[in-house]
């Protein structure tokens, strides 16, 4: 049976409920909390695993490959006679034309890797009802993006902000058949952004990914934007060593997203018309 929210999320898996959850123990943020209070909270979605040790050696691995592509490139274009091709000058402008296309693709990885901030959080006010993504490319590396979004916009930031009742949860997941036999799955909690009291959507995002199925995140903001706080697992993630490029919010969605009450939130948002018109 198809997502009720359509068009429906690459690989879907299942639609998630939205509410309030209970269980017997704490919900985990799997810590991924990088902040709450009674107005918001921010959540992580920091790529599994990129490090500052793991995302140093892509940086240098990734730089190396571009040496090596760029270096082929020229070998492959060096001491060609357009006017007098041989098979050989044919096969070396076959190779390097493939060689461009490894190149801009590296490039890309080196860039991205190099610039991206050190998160990508999300906010969200349960006093407003309004939630903000701190977005950058790294979150969908390796979509068909990779091969066609300029490497030169690696520091390219975007910040959205959207009605938390326009908001429904999606799993996603993909399989990877093993040369040894068997089968390796990643998940991904997506959240898809609908027109207001509709089914269509319009825009979707990544909340988390997983290598094993769990709903931790999701469960836990579903309750806390609905004000249930008791069975909440309130510890921040843990303090580490990170990226000098530092996540920035821009003044005003900073302001707008620490709003009390959604009048202090129209009062901000007035300000800032205002400002915009002089």
């Amino acid at each position: 049976m198809p997502s009720k929210y359509q068009p429906q999320v690459s690989a879907w898996r299942e639609d998630l409920h939205k509410g309030i959850y209970t269980t017997q123990l704490h919900l985990s943020n799997n810590k991924k909390l990088r902040y709450a209070n009674d107005d918001y909270c921010e959540f992580s979605r920091r790529p599994n695993g990129i490090g500052v040790i793991l995302r140093s050696f892509l940086i240098f691995i990734s730089f190396f490959s571009l040496l090596l592509t760029i270096f082929g490139v020229f070998v492959s274009f060096y001491d060609i006679n357009i006017m007098q091709l041989r098979g050989i000058d044919i096969l070396f402008i076959f190779l390097g034309i493939i060689f461009i296309f490894i190149s801009f693709v590296v490039l890309q990885i080196f860039l991205t890797t190099l610039f991206m901030p050190e998160d990508c959080p999300i906010r969200l006010n349960r006093k407003t009802g309004k939630i903000y993504l701190y977005e950058h490319f790294i979150l969908y590396l390796g979509s068909w993006a990779t091969f066609t979004r300029s490497p030169f916009r690696a520091k390219e930031i975007t910040v959205k902000e959207f009605n938390w009742a326009d908001i429904q949860g999606c799993m996603t997941s993909v399989s990877v058949p093993l040369a040894s036999g068997g089968m390796v799955r990643s998940y991904r909690l997506e959240c898809v952004v609908c027109e207001p009291n509709t089914t269509k959507v319009i825009d979707h995002f990544l909340l988390a990914a997983y290598s094993s199925l769990n709903y931790y995140e999701w469960m836990w903001i579903n309750s806390y934007m609905a004000f249930s706080d008791n069975n909440l697992d309130a510890e921040f993630m843990p303090e580490e060593f990170t990226w000098p490029i530092k996540v920035n919010w821009p003044e005003e969605i900073d302001k707008k997203s620490k709003a009390s009450s959604l009048e202090e939130y129209q009062q901000i948002d007035a300000e800032y018309k205002k400002l915009g018109n002089k």
